[in-house]
């Protein structure tokens, strides 16, 4: 018996010896490369790759001055020049002169020339009592370094001070890009370098100058004056100015792609059209003269641009031109090219060479893949969904996002945080019962743009689910309803969810699909089905096989997007910032540090204000808007109102404009004050978490302070509604502003007042939750929150 149990005793020793060397070789989850306590504790954004906190911190003073330890050169001392302009802005102080240097500077190769996109941008930081250290291998990593050093200072006790630190830091992807259209409305030079300086501080790379478009041309062409004479309106950069804002996004690391879209968006080539929306005008594949012209353009242009890559656009094109001409579709026929796509392939390919004869590596929209254009060389940005990224990079190009980040839908910071390049959300995950299903083929009509898709619907009653299939991707839903071949049924996508509504009639089907404002028509005939063996089979839906590793490397990043059908200059920032600063984050960041979206807002707000440090007016353009709009007496009233309204997301805004939106259209509406995510509101709703968690008492007295503001807000700002039309869009959400305000209070002051209005509450919050004038008012759902919580206890 004692011999049994000596070796159960063994057996037992080597599993716990066993576990434990696995626990600790491979299974014990590895540490954090920041951990909690230290994240907490600073503000850096986008959050380095490795960080961790010493005792004490290096003090400033006016004896803080530098010292190149390696290569320098004239780039890198006018790097140092802004930090030290930054940092006197910030601090007050006078920095840089003649003493010893508590700043030392190693850059291990100086940065001539362009940067490129094989630049090593890492860096690492060491900062004690003593100074700072730097070390870089290039003298972008050297500024990158300069900007985390500006994040890092903070007062304590009255001094300006950075914690003394061991830091590394490098880019998870090389491709962190910002687009800007500046033709649909045009923006000023001064703008795009304002948001230059801005990009660099949140270490963005890639400028993507969207600059031909059916509403303007806006570049200078010395070859084709015509184009910019005839296709801007007098709107256009110089190449003077061209030069000049390369030189200074050079001068923070920042590249500048020109884009040039090709061959629809097309109609400033020719003449400036003033509408928005997927128009017809299209450039002619079949002409020789064409490819001259472009040849001879495309050399003026590769001359401006030092970038490798020129971006042809290519996305929207509208084919009912080409299908209308009898000389054009003689060509398809007599070259095989069976549809528009195929001979927007052969577009493509002849200008993908003009390119490469002028040294240049052709970039576009994810409608130009096509089995007929090369892999090699070409780069592919994905604006529909992840779906067109991982297919391009598993067919050999390399591959940007930008679906999910583009900032025109006004979706708050944490949706574009949740978007990754390495992950696809969305696909297929309903129930697939193949043993009873049915499948349309569809057309479903945009606008001026076709579409094909198709529809399955698998079960039937309260087991009906469904799948559609358009835009190259399918999306599950499981809110089907069918009565009486009356279909509803809706789903998410990168653009908003879309609703439809379809009649069935016997094979056939029609109805319309809703997005925000717009709506489209769909017609379809039946496809196949479980009880039509001959018809078509029921085909794989989407199966996400994990990337290899040479595929996961041609994800090159992502780029977030502003169109400017409803931004002009005055407007434009406040749309990009600081929300840009959550993409940013994506695309530098380990993906490991990058899902805390609490701590993500935490830092987000403070960049708000070093944004406007650094010369944005994505804040201050909102009393200038308003001052406009309101006599001076009401300028604070309004003022209280327009920062706890937000823009309704998508297109909800085109809705207010009779007959439509044009060019010309003045962007000087209310819903041009309020921004796209009110951080007011935010805060707000976090010292409601705070107070019903734990009954913290700052939290209540911020809140009470902020509801008297709102509860007598109206009554301030009514005398300035009379009269005014765009004051009265809103009306309804300054009355109701009050009204929450005061709801908000009782919960606070006197929550059983509240059971006595229970009733009326809930309509209440359903009414004053719809938009007006294109905005919302987003505190309805934390005083919601607060109300509920105080009438339950």
């Amino acid at each position: 018996m004692k011999k049994a149990f000596k070796i159960i005793a063994w057996i037992l020793a080597i599993l716990v010896l066993a576990l434990a060397i696995a626990w600790f070789g491979f299974l014990k989850p590895e540490p954090p490369p920041i951990s909690r306590a230290d994240r907490a504790d600073i503000n850096l954004m986008p959050l380095p790759a490795e960080l961790k906190l010493g005792k004490g911190a290096f003090v400033l003073n006016e004896t803080l001055s530098h010292q190149f330890s390696g290569e320098s050169g004239p780039r890198l001392e006018r790097a140092v020049e802004r930090f030290y302009a930054k940092l006197s802005g910030r601090t007050g102080m006078a920095f840089g002169g003649s003493h010893e240097a508590k700043l030392i500077l190693h850059c291990q190769e100086y940065t001539l020339g362009y940067p490129s996109l094989d630049d090593d941008e890492s860096y690492s930081i060491q900062v004690n009592g003593n100074g700072i250290e730097v070390e870089a291998a290039s003298s972008t990593g050297i500024y990158y370094a300069l900007e985390s050093l500006l994040q890092l200072i903070r007062q304590n006790e009255g001094r300006w001070e950075i914690p003394s630190l061991t830091m590394t830091d490098q880019a998870r992807y090389p491709w962190r890009g910002l687009m800007i259209d500046a033709c649909r409305h045009w923006i000023p030079k001064e703008v795009i370098l304002r948001n230059l300086e801005a990009m660099g501080s949140l270490k963005m790379n890639v400028f993507h100058w969207h600059l031909t478009e059916y509403q303007g041309f806006r570049v200078e062409s010395k070859i084709f004056p015509l184009l910019h004479e005839l296709g801007s309106g007098g709107q256009f950069y110089t190449q003077e100015e061209i030069k000049e804002v390369i030189e200074y996004a050079a001068d923070r690391g920042i590249r500048v792609i020109p884009e040039f879209d090709l061959p629809g968006h097309s109609t400033s080539w020719y003449v400036l059209d003033s509408v928005f929306g997927v128009l017809l005008p299209v450039l002619d594949p079949t002409r020789e003269e064409v490819y001259d012209f472009l040849d001879r353009f495309f050399g003026e242009m590769a001359e401006l641009f030092p970038d490798p890559y020129i971006h042809i656009g290519g996305d929207e094109v509208n084919a009912d031109h080409w299908n209308e001409n009898s000389d054009i579709q003689s060509f398809m026929e007599s070259r095989g090219l069976e549809d528009a796509h195929a001979l927007q392939a052969h577009f493509n390919l002849r200008l993908q060479k003009i390119l490469a004869g002028h040294g240049k590596k052709m970039m576009g929209w994810d409608e130009i893949i096509h089995p007929d254009l090369p892999k090699e060389g070409i780069a592919v940005q994905t604006w529909r969904d992840h779906g067109s990224l991982w297919e391009s990079a598993r067919k050999g190009n390399k591959a940007v996002l930008s679906a999910g980040y583009y900032l025109d839908y006004k979706k708050p910071a944490s949706y574009h945080y949740g978007i990754d390049p390495q992950v696809i959300k969305g696909a297929v995950d309903i129930d697939i019962d193949s043993s009873q299903w049915k499948g349309w083929d569809l057309e479903l009509h945009l606008s001026e743009m076709e579409m094909e898709g198709a529809l399955y619907l698998f079960g039937e009653g309260e087991e009906l689910r469904g799948i559609m299939d358009f835009m190259g991707t399918s999306s599950g839903f499981d809110d089907a309803l069918l009565e009486n071949d009356q279909l509803t049924f809706s789903f998410a996508t990168n653009f908003g969810r879309i609703s439809f509504e379809i009649e069935l009639k016997g094979d056939s089907l029609g109805g319309k699909g809703k997005i925000s404002v717009m709506s489209m028509d769909v017609t379809g005939k039946r496809s196949g089905g479980s009880d039509r063996p001959g018809g078509k089979a029921l085909p794989q839906f989407r199966s996400i096989d994990p990337l290899t590793p040479e595929e996961e490397a041609r994800l090159l990043g992502g780029e977030a997007c502003m169109w400017s059908e409803m931004v002009d200059a005055a407007t434009m920032e406040s749309r990009i910032w600081p929300r840009a600063a959550a993409v940013a984050e994506k695309l530098w960041s380990p993906g490991v540090l990058s899902e805390d979206v609490e701590d993500m807002y935490r830092r987000l707000m403070l960049q708000d204000d070093q944004l406007e440090d650094l010369g944005l007016r994505h804040r201050s353009y909102r009393q200038d808007m308003l001052k406009d709009m309101v006599p001076a007496p009401f300028l604070e009233a309004a003022m209280v109102l327009a920062e706890v309204l937000q823009e309704e997301e998508m297109f909800g805004r085109m809705a207010i404009y009779d007959p439509r939106l044009y060019t010309f259209t003045p962007l000087t509406r209310m819903v041009d004050a309020a921004a796209p995510e009110s951080y007011q509101v935010y805060r707000f709703g976090q010292d409601v978490n705070l107070w019903l968690e734990i009954q913290d008492d700052g939290a209540r007295e911020r809140m009470i302070a902020a509801l008297e503001t709102w509860a007598g807000n109206h009554e301030k700002l009514a005398p300035a509604l009379e009269g005014n039309e765009f004051l009265m869009e809103v009306e309804a959400h300054s009355r109701n502003l009050s009204v929450l305000a005061k709801l908000g209070l009782e919960a606070l002051n006197n929550p059983a007042a509240l059971r006595e209005s229970e009733p009326m509450q809930e309509e209440f919050f359903r009414t004053a939750s719809e938009p007006h004038g294109a905005c919302i008012l987003p505190l309805v759902a934390p005083v919601q929150k607060l109300v509920q919580s105080a009438s339950s206890n």
